[in-house]
């Protein structure tokens, strides 16, 4: 099996820009061999007129100007289908050949900003405009489809004026999270859209039949700053940055659960995602991670990418975690010192993850 990780770094220095010089973006460990592959990241307008060969879509607006911060190297989220497999960067997707890892295409429309977890299907690729918590279907050619935006009140509106900007040139200028929400991860279920909002610690499920959007809670013992989310098996596998696993469930069958809630007449309660928290801590992985990202889940082991948060040590790490013995059974560490000198670099940090038989 192999093992695919996105990754992103970036310097000290926000204007290195370095648009025609391959970087570092994509992790491939298959019989506990590395081997990373390297991309070209235009970001500024100019850079995608250099490369437009290579980019399909929405050439920049006229209005577009340069960031005043250049963002992140690299990859985000990644997403499957058939042979490909697509990559989200700051302000594109990429389109790679599963077998060889080549570059076919870089997709790119101007509501791409920013992009944390993607989804793809047979028709789209969805991602998320996080900073207006806006929901985006493209093409394979970068053509907008449509789009919709969720307002704090769970009303979604189809408002068309955001086309007007260029926000794959906008820069993030403050710390912290964007978005009423900060939609982070994105998976398709059936007619149902399902939503990590990390500012609110829980799921926002839109049905794309009906274009409603409601709240899908849970009932969290402890504070959390959930991230990823995917499902396998009936059950929902989360991380929280802040180092722990969260596994939620709408049944209380089967679950672990304190003594304490061990009640009679359970089913009088308000209560939707049941959850069990573990905490990656030096007890379960011999030491306390200090970022918490990606996961996969395949039987009992969950596949999580840790630690490369903002000044810290270069490396970011994937754990192999046995979710019943809450037990580490493997941890695969990738130090940027393996493939380019460490001058001037802040950080270098996991981003999401791809399980290949």
């Amino acid at each position: 099996m192999k093992i695919i990780s996105t990754f992103v770094h970036g310097y000290n220095d926000l204007s290195i820009n370095l648009p025609d010089k391959p970087k570092p973006s994509l992790l491939v460990i298959s019989r506990n061999k590395k081997k990373v592959h390297s991309y070209l990241f235009p970001r500024n307008p100019d850079d995608f007129k250099m490369h437009k060969d290579l980019i399909v879509g929405k050439s920049p607006l006229k209005n577009a100007k340069i960031f005043k911060k250049l963002p992140r190297f690299g990859f985000t989220g990644i997403s499957r289908l058939r042979n490909k497999i697509y990559c989200a960067s700051w302000n594109s997707v990429y389109e790679i050949n599963l077998k060889n890892f080549k570059l076919n295409k870089i997709i790119s429309n101007n509501l791409m900003s920013d992009m944390h977890g993607i989804f793809t299907t047979k028709k789209f690729i969805i991602h998320a405009l996080t900073c207006k918590d806006t929901i985006v279907f493209s093409d394979f050619n970068g053509k907008i489809i449509k789009h919709f935006t969720i307002n704090k009140n769970l009303e979604i509106n189809c408002k068309k004026n955001l086309e007007a900007i260029d926000w794959r040139f906008i820069s993030k200028q403050f710390k912290g999270s964007t978005g009423y929400f900060h939609f982070n991860y994105l998976q398709l279920k059936g007619d149902n859209l399902w939503i990590t909002c990390r500012n609110i610690n829980s799921f926002i499920i839109v049905n794309l039949r009906t274009l409603k959007a409601s709240l899908k809670t849970m009932n969290l013992s402890t504070p959390a700053l959930m991230h990823d989310g995917v499902h396998y098996k009936n059950q929902i596998f989360l991380t929280s940055i802040d180092a722990k696993i969260i596994i939620a469930k709408t049944s209380n069958k089967n679950l672990t659960q304190h003594n304490r809630e061990k009640v009679d007449k359970i089913e009088i309660y308000n209560r939707d995602l049941i959850s069990r928290i573990i905490r990656l801590d030096k007890l379960s992985v011999g030491s306390v991670p200090n970022w918490c990202r990606g996961i996969k889940v395949l039987k009992d082991i969950a596949y999580v990418t840790i630690d490369g948060r903002y000044d810290t040590k270069l490396k970011f790490s994937i754990i192999k975690f046995d979710l019943k013995k809450e037990k580490l059974i493997k941890k695969i560490d990738f130090y940027w010192k393996e493939i380019e000198k460490e001058k001037l670099l802040r950080y270098c940090t996991g981003f999401d993850l791809l399980l290949v038989k």
